[in-house]
């Protein structure tokens, strides 16, 4: 046989085998639904219920994108957490969901309750 027809049939080869085991109802197709249900764990988990997460669409790229609302600290914490599930590679933030805005008390941290015992001093 012509070496340049064994080269191709390997080639061809190749990529049936890859695109047997990454299409549907292949190991991808498992490994997507087990981040994915892992990723809503933690999101029940840190009450964030109203984020979604989702392997982007990309083939092969494992890059989990979140959308939902969210404040600055909230979104830097969640692409760590995230970042940590077995099987990410890379997490982003949908552009079309922009950060919300915190609430900050603008005149200091509220007073006590009139019945509330006062707060106790610090050993030094």
């Amino acid at each position: 046989m012509n070496r340049k027809l064994i080269l191709l049939g390997g080639a061809i080869a190749t990529l049936a085998a890859a695109e047997l085991y990454h299409g549907p109802g292949g190991a991808a197709a498992t490994l997507e639904t087990q981040i994915e249900r892992a990723a809503r764990d933690e999101l029940v988990y840190f009450e964030m219920t109203q984020v979604r997460a989702e392997l982007s669409e990309r083939p092969l790229s494992r890059t989990m994108v979140l959308s939902g609302p969210a404040d600055d600290f909230q979104r830097s914490e969640l692409v760590r957490v995230m970042g940590l599930i077995p099987g990410v590679a890379a997490v982003e933030w949908d552009p079309g969901s922009p950060p919300q805005k915190s609430f900050v008390r603008p005149d200091g941290p509220p007073e006590p309750l009139p019945n509330a015992p006062a707060p106790k001093e610090r050993a030094r």
